[in-house]
Order: C-alpha cells, then sequence, then structure tokens
C-alpha cells in the first residue's frame, strides 16, 4: 500500500511537471515569430541526428543522440519550412547527451522578439574530452547558423555534474562567457531549475527533495553559499554594461537574497508552489515572481524610487506594448501587465514613452542610463557590504574577479578625464542633426547640448555630456554615435568660430574614433597601454591667428613651427590629447602653456612604451593657419619619442633637445618615463634632433643576486592607479613586491604560504575595504607571478593560462 502511495504521488509530480513544460512551450510558441518558432523546433533535433546534409556538422565522430528524443509532425514540418533534410530513424549506438534544455528568459515575462535563447546541452559523463570537444565546435557552428536567420542561439555545455563535483573529472567544460559559472555557480542553477524548458532529454529534478530513476539530478542550491554573492553581483554588474535594464533586476535578486540569508525561498521553491496547486496561470512565471520578490524587498524598505526604476526595467524586458493594444492584446502576458501597471498608477503617456524606446535620442538614453548606473552601484555597494562578513568561496577564481573588476572599473570610476559609453539600450539610432556647446563660467565647464542654438532653447534640458574642454565634449559625441557628416553645431553664447571649430574636429575626429574595441583577457591581466592616441592642437587658442607670414616660406626655410621666426614664436598654442588604452577605456587630457608640449609628451610616453604593433599616434590641427605644418612636424616629433623610449635600456639615459619659443629643452628619457628640463641658451638646435647617449645609470637593486633584476623587470609593468603585487615563490616562502596606486614599491618575504594564498587573503582584504570607498569599487589588486628561464626573469599574470589570454572579455 504505501509502496502504491508513493508510486502514485510519483506519478502525479511527473504529470505537474510535464504540464508545466508543455505550458511553457506554448508560451515560447506564442511570442515567437513562425520562423522564429520552426529554428526554435529545430534546436534538439540538430544534436539527435549527425548528418553531413545537416546544418552543424563537423565530423562524422561527433557525438549524437538525445535520450528519450521523439521526433513529430512538428519537426517534420519545421524541416520542410526551412527546406532542411529530415531523417528520422533511430541510432542503436548511446545518446551522447542527457538532455537539451531551453533557459533563462524563454517563455517567461521577460521574453520578447529580440531575446536571444540560452541552451544547455547536458551530456553524457561517460564522454572523452575530445567527444566534448567535438560538440562543442558543432555548437559553435550551429550558433553561427542561427545567427544567419537572425535567430540568436547560444549554447552552454554541461557535465551532468558540473555544480556537484566537477573538479574530479576531465571532460569538464566552463559554462562559457554569458554565464561564467567560475563566480556564480549555485546561483545559475537556481536560475536554470526555475527557468528551463526540457526540449528532449530527461526530466531536471529541480522540486524540493525530488528523486526517481528517470530524472536527472544536477544538484541543489538551496544551500547557497554567502560567498558566492559577490563574484555573482560583479558578474552581474559586467553584463551589464551592455544590458543594464537586465543586469539590474538579477542584481536586485541577488541582493533581496542577500538580505534573506541564511534563510533563502527561493523562486524556485516559489514555481514549485504554484505547480503543487495546480495553478499554471500567468502568476506561475519566473521573470514575474522575480520582479515580485524585488517589489516586495523595496516596499518593505520605502525604496519608492528606486522601485520605479525596476518597473521600467521589468516592463521594458517584457516588450508588450501597452499603448497599442491591437498589436498586444493576444500576447498571454497583456493582462498581466495590464493590472499591474493600473496598480502602478502609470499613466498612458509613459506606456507611450516607454513603448517607442527604439526611437528614444541620446538624452533619454543619457537620462535613463544615469538612473540605471545609480541603482546598479547602489545594489553592489549593499552587497559588497553583506561580502565583507563571509569568506571568498574556494570554487571562486580569484583571477576571474579581478579581470571582471578591471572591466568594470573602467566604466564605472568618476574620473573626470574619462569619455564613458553611452548605452544605446534598445534605440535603432542616437545620431543628432543638431549639437550645441555651452561653456559654464560657474562650473568652468563645457557642457553638451542636443537640438538647440539658443540659451533659452537650453532651459530644462540636461546636458548629455559635461567636460573640462571642448575637445572632450567633440570626442565623446563622436565615440557614441550622436555624430554624423551632416551634424551641425552651435555654440552657446560664443563667437560663431568657435561653433567652426566644433564642426572641423568632429568631422576630423570622425575616422579615427573607433565604436568597437576588443579586449582580451591579456589585455585586462597586464598593465595598460596605449592603442591609439589621437593628438588634437590650437582647438582652444590658437597661436596662428596673429601670425601673418607665409606659409610657403616655412616651408621652403624648413621652419620650427614650435620656434618660429626671428621673434621665435611657438604656434602651439594648447594640446589636447585623446587615448584609447587596452583596457578599453577612452579619456581626454588636456595641457596648455610653454611647457603643453612637454607636458603631453611626458604624460604620453608611459602609455606608449609598452605599445603594440597595432598601437598608433595620429596628430590633428585645428589651426587656422599652418596646419599641414603642425601635424607633420608633431607627427615627426611624436615618432621620434616612441622610437627613443623604445631604444632606452635599464643603464643609460636619452636625451631630445628642443627648442620651445625662446627657450632650450632638454627630455630625457630613461626605463620609467622621461622628464624635461630648461637647458642654457647655447647654439640653437634645427629639427628634427636625433636623440643621443648622454649618461649611463647603476642598474638599480632591491636585493642580492637571483633578485638583483626584479625591480628592471617591473619597471615595465607598473601603472599609475593599480595596485600590483608582483610575486616569487621560494622552497618555503614567497617573495612579495608590491607596488602601490602611486607607484610606491615595497619588498617582503612570507613564509609557509603559497602564492595562491596570498592571492585569496590580499583578494578578500580588498573585498572587506572597498565598501568604504566609492572610488576603490573595482579597482582590484592585479597579481603577477615572477619566473625565471634561462637566467631570465619573466612576468606572467597569475592564474590566466597562455590559451585563455587571446580570448575576448
Amino acid at each position: 500500500m504505501k509502496n502504491h502511495l508513493v508510486t502514485e504521488t510519483s506519478s502525479l509530480i511527473i504529470n505537474r511537471i510535464k504540464k508545466l513544460n508543455s505550458m511553457r512551450l506554448q508560451r515560447v510558441h506564442s511570442t515567437l515569430s513562425e520562423e522564429q518558432m520552426q529554428l526554435f523546433t529545430l534546436i534538439p533535433y540538430l544534436f539527435q541526428t549527425n548528418h553531413i546534409q545537416l546544418p552543424g556538422f563537423i565530423d562524422a565522430a561527433t557525438p549524437f543522440g538525445v535520450v528519450n528524443f521523439t521526433f513529430s509532425e512538428a519537426l517534420k514540418s519545421a524541416c520542410s519550412a526551412l527546406n532542411i533534410a529530415y531523417f528520422d530513424n533511430q541510432s542503436q549506438q548511446p545518446n551522447a547527451l542527457e538532455g537539451v534544455y531551453a533557459m533563462g528568459s524563454s517563455a517567461s515575462f521577460g521574453q520578447n522578439h529580440s531575446s536571444d535563447v540560452d541552451i544547455w546541452l547536458v551530456y553524457q559523463s561517460s564522454l572523452s574530452v575530445a567527444d566534448v570537444e567535438l560538440l562543442g565546435q558543432k555548437a559553435v557552428a550551429l550558433t553561427q547558423w542561427f545567427a544567419n536567420w537572425g535567430f540568436e542561439v547560444n549554447f552552454y555545455l554541461v557535465h551532468p555534474n558540473q555544480f556537484r563535483e566537477c573538479g574530479l573529472y576531465d571532460n569538464c567544460q566552463p559554462l562559457g562567457e554569458e554565464h561564467s559559472g567560475s563566480v556564480q555557480h549555485w546561483l545559475l542553477l537556481e536560475e536554470f531549475f526555475r527557468s528551463h524548458i526540457c526540449l528532449a532529454g530527461k526530466y531536471i529534478a529541480w522540486w524540493p527533495k525530488a528523486s526517481g530513476e528517470d530524472l536527472l539530478y544536477l544538484g541543489d542550491p538551496t544551500n547557497l553559499p554567502a560567498s558566492e554573492y559577490f563574484g555573482a553581483s560583479l558578474w552581474q554588474l559586467y553584463k551589464g554594461l551592455n544590458k543594464p535594464h537586465k543586469a539590474l533586476l538579477k542584481v536586485m535578486l541577488l541582493e533581496v537574497y542577500a538580505s534573506e540569508y541564511p534563510n533563502n525561498h527561493m523562486i524556485t521553491e516559489q514555481i514549485w508552489d504554484f505547480c503543487s496547486r495546480d495553478d499554471f496561470s500567468a502568476n506561475n512565471d519566473a521573470y514575474l515572481q522575480l520582479y515580485l520578490r524585488i517589489e516586495a524587498y523595496l516596499l518593505a524598505r520605502r525604496e519608492v524610487r528606486r522601485l520605479e526604476i525596476v518597473r521600467r526595467c521589468f516592463y521594458l524586458k517584457c516588450g508588450v506594448a501597452l499603448s497599442d493594444p491591437t498589436r498586444s492584446k493576444q500576447d498571454w502576458r497583456y493582462n498581466k501587465l495590464l493590472e499591474l501597471t493600473h496598480s502602478w498608477k502609470w499613466p498612458s503617456s509613459l506606456l507611450i514613452t516607454l513603448d517607442n524606446a527604439k526611437t528614444w535620442h541620446s538624452g533619454q538614453l543619457q537620462w535613463f542610463n544615469q538612473q540605471l548606473n545609480e541603482l546598479l552601484l547602489a545594489s553592489y555597494k549593499n552587497l559588497l557590504h553583506f561580502a565583507t562578513k563571509y569568506e571568498l568561496s574556494d570554487r571562486m577564481r580569484v583571477e576571474d574577479l579581478g579581470l571582471l573588476a578591471r572591466k568594470l572599473h573602467g566604466f564605472f570610476n568618476e574620473d573626470k578625464h574619462s569619455l564613458p559609453f553611452l548605452n544605446p539600450l534598445w534605440s535603432q539610432g542616437v545620431s543628432e542633426d543638431q549639437l550645441a556647446v555651452c561653456y559654464s563660467k560657474k562650473d568652468t565647464n563645457y557642457h553638451l547640448f542636443r537640438g538647440c542654438n539658443t540659451s533659452q532653447q537650453l532651459l530644462g534640458q540636461q546636458a548629455l555630456f559635461v567636460a573640462d574642454t571642448a575637445t572632450a565634449v567633440v570626442a565623446w559625441a563622436v565615440l557614441n554615435g550622436l555624430v554624423t557628416e551632416h551634424t551641425q553645431w552651435a555654440g552657446i553664447e560664443s563667437r560663431k568660430v568657435f561653433a567652426v571649430k566644433l564642426a572641423l574636429l568632429s568631422k576630423k575626429l570622425l575616422p579615427q574614433i573607433n565604436h568597437k574595441v576588443k579586449v582580451t583577457k591579456r589585455n585586462l591581466c597586464q598593465p595598460w597601454f596605449y592603442q591609439q592616441v589621437i593628438v588634437v592642437v590650437n582647438m582652444n587658442d590658437d597661436a596662428t591667428r596673429d601670425w601673418h607670414g607665409q606659409e610657403i616660406m616655412v616651408d621652403y626655410m624648413n621652419g620650427d613651427v614650435l620656434s618660429l621666426g626671428r621673434e621665435k614664436n611657438n604656434m602651439v598654442s594648447n594640446i589636447d590629447v585623446i587615448t584609447l588604452n587596452s583596457w578599453g577605456e577612452w579619456h581626454s587630457h588636456c595641457f596648455e602653456g610653454e611647457t603643453g608640449l612637454l607636458d603631453a609628451i611626458s604624460f604620453l610616453v608611459v602609455g606608449v612604451k609598452r605599445a603594440d604593433a597595432h598601437s598608433h599616434i595620429t596628430v590633428l590641427s585645428c589651426s587656422k593657419k599652418l596646419v599641414k605644418q603642425i601635424q607633420d612636424q608633431l607627427s615627426q616629433l611624436l615618432e621620434l619619442c616612441y622610437q627613443t623610449i623604445q631604444k632606452v635600456t635599464d643603464s643609460q639615459t636619452l636625451l631630445i633637445e628642443l627648442n620651445i619659443g625662446k627657450s632650450k629643452y632638454g627630455l630625457h628619457f630613461n626605463s620609467l618615463g622621461v622628464v624635461f628640463k630648461l637647458l642654457d641658451g647655447s647654439a640653437p638646435i634645427f629639427y628634427p634632433n636625433k636623440p643621443r647617449l648622454v649618461t649611463h645609470l647603476p642598474r638599480p637593486e632591491l636585493s642580492n643576486e637571483p633578485f638583483s633584476a626584479v625591480p628592471v623587470i617591473i619597471q615595465r609593468y607598473i601603472s599609475v592607479g593599480a595596485k600590483q603585487y608582483f610575486f616569487r615563490q621560494l622552497q618555503h616562502r614567497v617573495e612579495i613586491i608590491l607596488v602601490d596606486e602611486h607607484n610606491a614599491l615595497t619588498h617582503t618575504i612570507e613564509e609557509n604560504c603559497t602564492i595562491q594564498s596570498l592571492v585569496n587573503e590580499h583578494s578578500l582584504r580588498f573585498v572587506k575595504s572597498s565598501h568604504k570607498d566609492q572610488h576603490a569599487f573595482f579597482n582590484m589588486p592585479q597579481f603577477f607571478q615572477l619566473i625565471r628561464r634561462e637566467g631570465d626573469l619573466f612576468v606572467e599574470p597569475f592564474g590566466v593560462s597562455e590559451d585563455e589570454m587571446g580570448s575576448a572579455f
């Protein structure tokens, strides 16, 4: 009798699971277009069958077959519609996959027409490393094939013990860039449990105390370790650089879970509660329940402002246009969303604005971006405070966190010289017909506005961007796609010549600034260097306006524009330096005065001494006269400086002598950079000047051999603004050379430890202290290892393999 009851109960549970799965498949069908649904239907079939006539074919040896796969008329129809070969013969060989599952926003309130589809391929634990590699190649090929149809499908190979004891197996694969299983482990599994759809294969044992021989058991996320919240929040913030509205909801959920710790009641359990009550209504939805949990949390804290932005993010993620009932009334989410927005007391004007997000102009985008970033940082701060109470997880690759933090530091830091990216979000175009720049005497900054040419039209407008120079404002607009060749510029309450210079500079910058920059793991785990330098001359002031000479005579006499004519006038009034570094960050700095050019050279040399073959420097002159002469001479000078810094050794200094106006300066180049000094007024020099060896410096030493060369190596790696640890493993101790944010160097020896333990210790110390200082939020230390090979000392990023170096991050 008891066994019969257990069987009956198990059967009831499985029926509920099947009903939930069927309901989600129906919801996917109602949300996708007909072509998208046909493509969606093909996904498990393309892994059930491996044939040269099918998309994604790599090799005849590629493992194939899905447990419990069933052929259907819907599949046959999809193959026919898409002109795909249909093979319905069952293979006799063992199936390679335990199951194929969609997860994430598919079939939920969070799915819209532009949503991607995330697919987990849970493979048999018996597959070899080579088998898994072939499956991975097929998955990559299929992602590209689906992309050719305009349908984004991402595949992730998952070992059945991925979340329990994957470290014991050789054939486990990392979950990939989208999911980053290293920094969010059980949280990722919990998201999978609450949102997945079984497309083919075994049903997942995801409900509380699930058991059964025919189920696939991946693990139990209910005992979620506190240490995972920090890594997961970092990861979601990183994902938020591209999709902040989506990341905000996930970061907020982390904050909710952290606030309940250790008595977490997860959304997975709520979904099961609905199923247990046979409630398969719109309320039984993972994304809706995610929002409702966040709402209850924020209402309890009386954080109405944060809640309003969360509501807008949730609504936009759904993609259901309530302002156009004729188009959206058939959507299964329509009535529930209508009920929610009524309870939020949203006016129809707000619905119209949100439903037209694809046409948002740069001003609307900038405002929404600011709100999102502010809320993301607020959540992160709360999670960081939570993380200070707990140890970092042993599972977590601290070096992964370092790379994430480095990327986030470039995005969220408040450096006044930074040129931040404007996230276009849903907008299909942010270019502006007219832009205006207004100089404020009150804050001595330049303000960028859209669509105006008088001060009256500025009333009520929020500036798109504020910077200390006009060059930075124009560069930001070009970088973020606001400028086209037809954009008109206005200078508010300025002379007409100012507007002309704005237009001139924007046209010069358009072909120079690359909007898409690839940043690899190698870039992020090493000191930065300049990949691109744009030198803008005479934008703010222009000495050539008062010059009445003839340009042809300057060419004929090989004149020096830095010390021109009998009066020895310097034609370079000011220098703006726009830089792109290897961490993907854009900055703009201004240098003025008699030594402005020398200051600019000193500033640039630090970033070009490690430049690679793809780095380049461009000079743009906004002068009224002598444009070509200034560009040519400064280009030659900067190239000379670059060649000189490359030639210096650790034991010598090279000198370039240079006339600036009526004075003569010496630029002293050594392995640390360059300093300049005023020289006596002896015989004049003629441009271009050749560097010459002037002195030998003794090799600096930190201690006795074999460490005497350590400072020399480190000098090539140090970066201002980053704390860097250089470790050398000895027998039972570790030598530590620390270079702080200001390049101050200390040297210590730690007994009875390993490099890994020290990395974990200093990372945890960073986590526990950084919540006190917002400027240090993401400025995580960099860790390097000193390794001697054949007598030479090398520096390598700690914990990142050579194979990983070239991958994008």
